[in-house]
């Protein structure tokens, strides 16, 4: 009787240190993870590539830009960034995996309400999404800019770029869009001495103002709707 209470005793304590030392790995791991940069902010979470010159556009400011063989990567130009001046959320990812028509909605970007539907530049096939765009939080909109939100797996790139600007045509293009912008928001006292847009410009634009908005600057987007 005493081996047996001695036996039930040892087994318990070596429960009890198991769980003990598996809820301190655990710790460890969440502790790993607070530390990781999609939790410390997510325009860390970002993954930023160079060779902007090597993008080609689509009317709807989205743009592809050549990764390896047979690979693009997809992200939002700078008018876009301009005009959300501050955090923006990217929404409406497709899912891995999915096949993108060229002209397809690819996701939705914006502050609150005011948001807007942009084309893929490219058909391909979604393989990968930008972590820190899978989380649905604000992220600074000119650190979005700067990096890519989707990558496609793409087999008609050479026939279906001559659909789209070259990176110089779309810097004269967004220039004279971003003057126009500016212009607005300059006569509503919504641009700050920085040469930057107040975000309280878009977030607290009456309803039918940001409609002629839209359909002055994106006017795809009322075929979507």
């Amino acid at each position: 009787m005493v081996f047996v209470f001695v036996v039930l005793t040892v087994g318990i304590f070596l429960a009890v240190d198991f769980v003990l030392r598996r809820e301190g790995r655990e710790l460890k791991e969440i502790g790993n993870d607070k530390k990781s940069p999609i939790f410390l902010s997510p325009e860390k979470a970002l993954r930023p590539i160079e060779n902007g010159t090597r993008r080609l556009y689509h009317l709807s400011h989205s743009w592809m830009q050549p990764a390896e063989e047979n690979y693009v990567y997809v992200g939002f130009d700078n008018f876009i960034s301009t005009l959300f001046s501050s955090d923006v959320n990217v929404r409406d990812l497709p899912l891995v995996g999915a096949y993108l028509p060229q002209g397809a909605k690819i996701w939705d970007v914006g502050m609150n309400n005011h948001r807007i539907s942009q084309l893929s530049p490219i058909s391909g096939k979604v393989v990968d999404i930008n972590p820190a765009c899978r989380m649905n939080v604000p992220i600074p909109s000119d650190q979005t800019e700067r990096s890519w939100i989707l990558k496609l797996a793409v087999k008609n790139l050479e026939m279906e770029t001559k659909n789209l600007m070259k990176h110089n045509q779309a810097i004269m293009v967004n220039t004279a869009l971003i003057d126009d912008l500016n212009l607005s928001a300059m006569e509503g006292k919504y641009l700050n001495d920085g040469g930057k847009i107040d975000p309280s410009y878009i977030d607290s634009m009456p309803q039918e103002r940001w409609d002629a908005l839209v359909e002055s600057f994106f006017p795809y987007q009322l075929e979507l709707e």
